[in-house]
């Protein structure tokens, strides 16, 4: 019996699921693959030996291998699924202290989603303010901000899309009151110079 290898992904991580014998024979597969998807950029890598009946010492080599080479380039190898003959060998190999291995595949999902919080969305004031180099760091979401966005947006053209943590705001009005001389040295002062406007 062979090895079959299905790819799944969810978001950077790269399922690799295994089925059969992970051997002499076939660790070259798992191998090729693994350096396939490492040259594409992947970086994150769960294998799943729920159905893998049987690892020898070239496919311990191969994980190894894989882990080592994933761990110089700042990525990751988990292990799911091993049934009671595979772990076995994991731990007679000293294998099991090597590697992160979790009882199934559901675990390590849950795990990563509670690890990866969502990102909010810049602003078009955090875009503005990261291409003049103004700050390192996003804009406070407040109404100075919505109305800094709003008098960028209508010095660039463009529709900006801001949220607040209690209510959605709107751009300012085209006609907005002359700027004060604060707000020309701030981030606004340096759009309207860029675009000529005083």
């Amino acid at each position: 019996m062979g090895l079959e290898i299905t790819q799944e992904s969810q978001g950077d991580l790269r399922i690799l699921a295994l089925r059969g014998r992970l051997d002499t024979d076939t660790a070259a597969d798992l191998e090729l693959i693994a350096q396939d998807l490492t040259a594409a950029g992947a970086r994150d890598f769960l294998i799943d030996l729920a159905e893998v009946g049987y690892v020898s010492s070239a496919g311990l080599r191969v994980l190894l291998a894989l882990a080592k080479q994933l761990d110089g380039i700042k990525g990751r190898l988990r292990l799911c699924g091993l049934n009671p003959a595979v772990s076995q060998v994991f731990e007679v190999a000293g294998f099991t202290r090597l590697f992160a291995i979790s009882k199934d595949r559901a675990a390590v999902l849950a795990a990563s989603a509670k690890a990866a919080p969502p990102r909010a969305e810049p602003t078009l004031a955090d875009h503005a303010a990261r291409i003049l180099r103004i700050i390192g760091k996003p804009v406070a979401k407040s109404a100075q901000t919505a109305a800094l966005a709003a008098e960028a947006a209508q010095l660039l053209g463009v529709k900006p899309r801001l949220a607040s943590a209690g209510a959605s705001m709107r751009a300012a009005p085209a006609a907005a009151p002359a700027a004060s001389d604060e707000a020309k040295s701030g981030v606004l002062g340096k759009l309207r110079g860029m675009f000529g406007k005083k």
